[in-house]
């Protein structure tokens, strides 16, 4: 047999890499149920095999098969590995700077996502992309689930929680970057309802940083019954497709990228009877795909969640002139855009 050329090497390397995307994902799941990084943290700094598996929650696990697991996790960059002097050592497993966003509970954590992306509900949607990509049909989500995302978030309590806590944490990573740079975006605001706003965390930070803005959290009723009661702002709940409440400005921050063209046309003109006509305005958080200021490192993802978007929602990503189009089409007067040290960038719609 041939042996391959380097190039074809190099080929295969790529491809394999990419059909095995799917084991990485499951084993920083895993990574997280056994709460490896969480024994690492508090335990100060490195831990042998030995006192990382004996303080693995139970059923107890073999520390042999977890050695094999913890070289996987080491080779992908999470975790650390030190080799001891003296034979009879054991080596010792520390954290790289991506493993720490393993560590549960703090605002950086990526857990809540992880746990919602590699969910089986989340997961299998990927399973029907050829026939998703065909017209007319439902989504990937519905081909797997049966029902719509929403309707299925709605009738499942655990999982909607898993969702709102992922979308908490997206909002959290997201919001920084929204306060620190847009205060320019807010300034002369009385009110603002963040519509779609979860559990309120964007909401909040926005108050916090603007408190003469009176803040609501608006969004379903199931979402509305999970989120926390923020002294900082107000709870609505209701639908955007049939009314909004009013206000200075609605904010609508990863939400329309969510739904078709047609159906965003409905959302923009239902927010443009929320606003004054003096002053009144649609501040759009969103990804825009022609974007040179989107942040390098996560540059592709703004692919995936194209990607991502059409098979869970049928909504998409929009090209600055795709969001031209929807604006001007829902009757507003213009827009201008402002990138943000995020994945996504701010559209200031005028509707007036």
């Amino acid at each position: 047999m041939e042996t391959p050329k380097v190039d074809d090497q190099l080929a295969l390397a790529t491809l394999w890499k990419i059909v095995y995307g799917f084991a990485d994902s499951l084993v920083l799941r895993s990574a997280v149920e056994l709460r490896l990084a969480d024994i690492i943290h508090s335990n100060g700094g490195p831990i042998s095999i030995s006192g990382l598996s004996s303080r693995i929650p139970p059923p107890s696990v073999d520390s042999h098969r977890l050695r094999r697991l913890m070289r996987y996790l080491v080779h992908m960059g999470l975790f650390t590995r030190e080799e001891e002097e003296e034979e009879e050592e054991e080596e010792r497993y520390g954290l790289g700077p991506a493993g720490g966003l393993l560590v549960s509970g703090w605002d950086k954590s990526i857990v809540p996502a992880l746990l919602l992306i590699t969910d089986e509900s989340l997961m299998s949607p990927f399973r029907h992309i050829k026939d998703a990509v065909r017209p007319g049909g439902p989504t990937g989500f519905e081909m797997a689930n049966g029902k719509s995302i929403w309707e299925f978030m709605g009738e499942n309590p655990d999982k909607n929680k898993l969702f709102n806590a992922a979308m908490a944490f997206d909002s959290r990573l997201l919001t920084s970057a929204l306060v620190d740079e847009c205060r320019d975006v807010f300034a002369g605001l009385g009110s603002l309802v963040d519509v779609g706003g979860g559990t309120g965390t964007t909401a909040r930070a926005i108050a916090q940083a603007h408190p003469e803005i009176k803040c609501t959290v608006f969004d379903l009723p199931h979402v509305i019954a999970d989120s926390p009661e923020y002294t900082e702002v107000a709870r609505v709940e209701g639908n955007m497709f049939k009314s909004i409440p009013s206000a200075d400005s609605i904010l609508m921050k990863c939400i329309l990228h969510d739904w078709d063209d047609e159906e965003c046309v409905k959302i923009l003109k239902k927010c443009k009877e929320a606003v004054p006509r003096e002053g009144g305005k649609v501040i759009i958080v969103d990804i825009v795909l022609d974007s040179e200021a989107a942040s390098q490192p996560l540059a592709h993802m703004k692919h995936y969640m194209d990607l991502d978007m059409l098979l869970n929602t049928g909504g998409k990503e929009r090209t600055e002139g795709e969001w031209k189009k929807l604006i001007h089409e829902a009757g507003f007067k213009g827009y201008k855009i402002k990138h943000i040290s995020a994945m996504q960038s701010v559209i200031e719609a005028f509707p007036y």
